[in-house]
């Protein structure tokens, strides 16, 4: 599950509202379950914190209580708003965790049973663990959209930022320039009728610094958008209308980027999220 910089949880400490409700040891050797913090009332009891140190393989007893605390609280928020995971979902979860294993589910169950859990106690911790980490990220990334500015803005950062001029240009062999003379009376003229007329080759290109002859390379990029610009060759004319400035970066891996963005909101939505929750929540933690 994401989640940010974790700590350890100091000998008293206030999550919330907390209440410091009595003393106990906890024990990881017999198991006896008894309840050693809760979240709005829900307990949370010695079997949890010892089924999260089996699925989670943390085992720093304070890193547990934090991560179920927090579980807890996701899980809360997410059901009171409809979200669920199946049962179907979550017993498919467990034969594939069983089969990544190699053993089946009886004797997965069995395992459990060793150490006085069951496989009931398994189900729970696992669909309380996708609904705060699946669940949850659905939950926030419906809300939590890329605009372009926001993709254009990232691109400029990252990518090698290059300017292009977007052209429309023809090109007609000299023996016809009275032809083209004769019609470019109007500045406004569509290029690709005179094409058409003159027989000549009509283009849209994006064009860099360099990319056409010198001459009309130098006067394009002089020019204002709309502007006719007017060259030749030895064996061209060539009519061309500047349609305006285009930039583009390069080496930028779009769709990654826009992931990339999406997962930064995603954490901040998260942690504001759970700032939120820490601080609105009644959490009652009985420790040593």
């Amino acid at each position: 599950m994401a989640q940010g910089k974790s700590s350890k949880l100091p000998d008293k400490v206030l999550l919330g509202k907390l209440i410091i409700l009595f003393f106990v040891g906890i024990v990881f050797g017999k198991l006896v379950d008894k309840v050693i913090a809760s979240v709005n009332g829900e307990p949370i009891l010695l079997s949890d914190l010892k089924m999260a140190e089996i699925y989670y393989g943390i085992h720093d007893k304070n890193e547990l209580l934090k991560k179920l605390i927090e579980v807890n609280l996701f899980y809360q928020y997410l059901v009171q708003r409809g979200i669920d995971i199946p049962d179907e979902k979550v017993d498919e979860l467990v034969r594939n965790i069983a089969r990544a294993n190699g053993i089946s589910v009886e004797e997965l169950a069995k395992e459990l049973n060793k150490q006085e859990l069951t496989l009931k106690d398994f189900k729970e911790l696992l669909k309380k663990d996708l609904i705060a980490t699946a669940g949850l990220r659905e939950y926030l990334l419906r809300n939590i959209k890329v605009s372009e500015v926001e993709l254009e803005l990232a691109k400029l950062k990252k990518g090698n930022l290059k300017i292009r001029k977007r052209i429309e240009i023809v090109s007609v062999p000299k023996e016809k320039a009275k032809k083209v003379e004769n019609l470019l009376t109007d500045l406004n003229i569509n290029l690709e009728e005179l094409a058409e007329k003159v027989e000549g080759h009509y283009q849209i290109l994006s064009v860099e610094k360099g990319d056409l002859i010198k001459e009309l390379d130098e006067r394009v990029w002089k020019a204002k958008k709309g502007e006719l610009i007017f060259a030749e060759d030895e064996r061209n004319i060539y009519i061309l209308r500047v349609l305006g400035e285009e930039k583009v970066t390069e080496g930028v891996d779009e769709e990654k980027l826009k992931q990339e963005i999406l997962a930064k909101k995603f954490q901040e939505e998260y942690q504001k999220l759970k700032e939120e929750l820490m601080k609105n929540s009644v959490i009652a933690i009985i420790e040593k």
